[in-house]
């Protein structure tokens, strides 16, 4: 059953990824400058153009909470189940971060292949968040959207039980992968590349999880600890991280007075780290 989901996700990402390096190569004679007409570009438009002051002040500071909740979110689960020998958050917690680490390869591994040009770079007149920081020049697909939909994911495979975990983790998730096309960062076809690495990538680990949390439980020497969803504290550590990191957000640009203003052809400045 895995094995054809896999197949499935690995023909729909040659197929996006085979139309998402065709004619986004960058602007090299603007004199003669013809914008592609596709779906991609025309429903990049649609997305990018429709302004709001509602989504001008949320999706930045939304966008910038996924660092921070992909790094607090597994360590916070690992460290509380720990301490209150709750082994089931403990066991999410590793498949969480293992999860997290596959999709990060992965999207990297595919962006340093395909090398597609970002829409502000070979698209004109887009809305760019002048605020908006980027790890690498491609955008194909959105590591943005991979980790948000791998955390998603993830935490729903391992908490069917729980429609607040589902819903509030795939509702941020969504947020995420809109604000990268809102903020003009990303094509659909990215966001929609990024979404089957996250779920994909999640799915992979979670079948893989006896054999993970036996080698984890062998290298501490606690085999005999059950893998079973009883006196969880999931969902308010979950939830309230999301909800934290957007609120601890907030604060931190009011306090530095940074606006969030967007305006056609704003210049992005990239910062080469990965």
């Amino acid at each position: 059953m895995h094995s054809r989901i896999y197949k499935i996700l690995f023909i729909i990402l040659f197929l996006t990824s085979s139309a998402g390096a065709q004619g986004f190569r960058g602007l090299s004679d603007t004199s003669h400058y013809t914008e592609p007409n596709n779906i991609d570009v025309r429903l990049f438009r649609t997305i990018n153009n429709t302004r709001n002051g509602f989504s001008d002040a949320v999706i930045p500071i939304t966008d910038k909470t996924l660092l921070p909740v992909s790094i607090v979110l597994p360590l916070g689960l690992i460290g509380i189940g720990r301490a209150g020998n709750n082994y089931y958050d403990e066991n999410t917690g590793v498949l969480l971060m293992l999860s997290e680490i596959t999709s990060t390869a992965v999207t990297f591994g595919m962006k340093t292949l395909i090398k597609r040009e970002r829409p502000s770079v070979t698209l004109r007149n887009v809305h760019v968040n002048r605020g908006n920081s980027l790890t690498d020049r491609y955008s194909f697909p959105s590591g943005h959207t991979s980790m948000a939909f791998s955390i998603a994911t993830s935490l729903t495979l391992r908490y069917t039980d729980k429609p607040a975990i589902i819903a509030g983790s795939f509702f941020y998730a969504v947020i995420i992968g809109y604000g990268r096309i809102y903020l003009g960062v990303h094509y659909p076809s990215d966001v929609f590349a990024g979404a089957l690495i996250g779920a994909g990538s999640a799915a992979l680990i979670f079948s893989l999880r006896k054999e993970i949390i036996n080698g984890k439980n062998n290298l501490f020497n606690e085999s005999g600890y059950p893998d079973a969803n009883q006196k969880s504290l999931s969902a308010p550590v979950i939830l309230g991280t999301f909800i934290a990191a957007d609120l601890i957000n907030f604060l931190i640009l009011k306090n530095n007075r940074m606006r969030v203003s967007f305006s056609p052809d704003t210049k992005i400045n990239f910062n080469y780290n990965f």
